[in-house]
């Protein structure tokens, strides 16, 4: 009963092992973000810098 048991573990783990680590894809190290955020972070950087530009202008206009 022994034998069997460990024959059909040793099979389980064969089946449900992970691929060696060293044959892995590499990837850059950032995090992975889903594209709404990466969308979120664009628009408030270029809300960021519209605001920056009106400044910029208001300041322009005020010494003419």
């Amino acid at each position: 009963m022994e034998l069997h048991v460990s024959s059909v573990i040793a099979r389980l783990r064969e089946r449900i092992a992970v691929e060696d680590p060293d044959e892995r894809i590499e990837g850059s190290g950032n995090p992975i973000t889903s594209p709404q955020r990466r969308r979120a972070a664009d628009a408030e950087r270029m809300l960021e810098e519209s605001a920056e530009l009106t400044e910029t202008q208001r300041k322009f206009d005020r010494d003419r």
